[in-house]
């Protein structure tokens, strides 16, 4: 619980009563005020029983109450340091970056980062599954973090978790898209789709082919009607890991390519402006693309480590996502990298 602290505020002069800086002409009034609100606040008395006491409605009574708040006669403040220490750099992340919801999350003294901040995500994912009947994910380590974390004593039966790409193979079976939101659907209660195709094809042709098909097209519009979804981001280094394991050959691509990309979300490589590069392994892909992505309401980005604040940065600014859930650490060069870019310091 938040600690509140009650402050009265009141300097008699004569008849008259000076409330937070404004004269009052009735004392008689200002002093039953106090009296209510000081039984209320610091006796923890009942509505009902100063009713009862100054022989009045208890409707009245909570009317006194807030009579009391707004002319200054009481000041509540919360003090929420100590259970919301990262309250002013969370508002400073949405206030900057103009975004609905940012999490701030410290892995300090956490022996597994990810997976701190993916109980957070997880968390922040349950309050919103009331109102939602689709939930898009990406692959990735922190989503399946996310899956793992998640738990609920409510089933979300309603809810159906949507993958966003194709498959990565057995080698990264694990944090592919389907294996996460049936993980999702397993312990949230929900349901869940799976995406029969692989992240990549060989050819534009192939992909255009595919995604005609009535098994892979129905998935793939059910994730683009989604309500909300979870994304991980990438950064510029797995690339050309991933290109060099289903796309042979693409390393000629690689000096071009490394000059101009920062991240990816949903394996769509982007720049600093969070436009989609255009290469092979993107137009190529079995995924929803950057502008499918932006037009679903809601788009959390949940992240850890600085290694991808580049990523998250240009996400951030090109509104690719409204809101994170990140590390501390994160979220301070996040602020950093905006202060330099409006200083006209960018590298």
């Amino acid at each position: 619980m938040s600690d509140l602290h009650i402050c009265y505020n009141r300097v008699s002069r004569g008849n008259t009563v000076s409330v937070g800086g404004r004269m009052m002409a009735d004392a008689e009034e200002v002093r039953m005020l106090a009296e209510i609100t000081r039984l209320y606040y610091e006796e923890e008395w009942t509505q009902q029983r100063i009713a009862k006491k100054f022989n009045m409605s208890r409707s009245l009574v909570s009317k006194l109450l807030s009579k009391a708040r707004k002319i200054g006669i009481v000041e509540i403040i919360i003090h929420d340091e100590e259970f919301h220490p990262y309250r002013k750099l969370e508002e400073e992340l949405k206030k900057r970056f103009q975004i609905r919801e940012a999490v701030c999350v410290s892995v300090e003294n956490s022996e597994n980062p990810v997976k701190t901040v993916g109980a957070a995500a997880a968390k922040y994912v349950a309050r919103k599954l009331s109102t939602v009947k689709y939930v898009a994910m990406t692959a990735g380590t922190t989503t399946r973090q996310i899956a793992e974390s998640f738990s609920s004593g409510v089933p979300f039966d309603h809810v159906t978790f949507v993958p966003m790409s194709g498959g990565l193979g057995e080698e990264r079976w694990e944090i592919q898209a389907n294996v996460v939101c049936e993980r999702m659907a397993k312990n949230s209660g929900g349901n869940s789709l799976q995406l029969h195709a692989p992240i990549v094809l060989d050819s534009y042709e192939a992909k255009e082919m595919l995604l005609k098909q009535h098994f892979i097209k129905s998935v793939m519009e059910k994730a683009r009607n989604a309500e909300l979804a979870v994304v991980g981001l990438g950064s510029s280094p797995q690339y050309f890991e991933l290109t060099e394991s289903y796309l042979h050959g693409i390393n000629r691509e690689k000096d071009d390519i490394s000059r101009r990309l920062v991240g990816d979300i949903s394996y769509n490589y982007f720049d600093k402006e969070g436009e989609l590069i255009d290469c092979k392994w993107n137009r190529q892909l079995i995924s929803l693309n950057i502008e499918e992505i932006k037009r679903i309401p809601e788009v959390i980005a949940v992240t850890e480590g600085t290694e991808k604040a580049a990523s998250l940065y240009a996400a951030l600014k090109h509104k690719i996502v409204d809101g994170l859930v990140t590390d501390v650490h994160s979220s301070r060069e996040l602020i950093e990298m905006d202060r330099r870019r409006l200083m006209g310091k960018e590298n």
